[in-house]
């Protein structure tokens, strides 16, 4: 009994202090960006993005095309410049996006079917192939494909280098969320 007695004050202290430690952990972790919505009347969607992040208003590119946290350039004509977040309607149906994206150039490491506003969606994780017309073999893309008619809302985020993957698929994650189509 003598030794349970001195135990107790010591299990107590033990207990307190995960507590404590626990609760500074949750404090430390960042908590979700604040976002800003961007609309794009030619693509008849809009977007919440993180509010610290930049974004195209134009410019011969149609605006909230693409996002990034640090300032970026969009040159009309060029390729599509290295961001973390791009978005574009793209006039193709969901299912024929889904077998065009599926097929021989890229290797289907995630696919799921769900609902985004209001809409049929397809949430992909792909790696490109050798087959790959647009990029390296090995290159990870993360992208949700969303359904509107006879066009496809699509926004993706890339592994390349340069660029935060895992961090960028959870922002678009959070992104996809808040999209409206019009």
């Amino acid at each position: 009994m003598m030794l349970s007695k001195r135990l107790l004050p010591l299990a107590l202290a033990v207990l307190t202090a995960g507590g404590c430690a626990r609760q500074g952990v949750e404090a430390a972790r960042p908590s979700k960006p604040s976002l800003t919505r961007c609309t794009n009347p030619a693509g008849r969607y809009s977007i919440a993005h993180p509010s610290a992040w930049k974004t195209n208003t134009g410019g011969g590119v149609e605006p909230c095309r693409f996002f990034h946290p640090t300032p970026f350039e969009v040159q009309a004509g060029t390729e599509e410049p290295l961001v973390a977040v791009s978005v574009k309607r793209e006039p193709v149906p969901l299912e024929t996006f889904v077998e065009g994206s599926t097929g021989s150039s890229a290797e289907v490491l995630q696919q799921e079917r769900l609902t985004l506003a209001g809409r049929p969606a397809v949430r992909l994780e792909l790696r490109a192939t050798a087959d790959s017309p647009l990029l390296p073999p090995g290159t990870r893309e993360y992208l949700y494909a969303i359904g509107d008619g006879d066009t496809v809302v699509r926004a993706s985020t890339l592994a390349v280098r340069g660029l935060d993957y895992e961090g960028n698929k959870a922002i678009l994650d959070d992104m996809v969320r808040t999209l409206e189509l019009r």
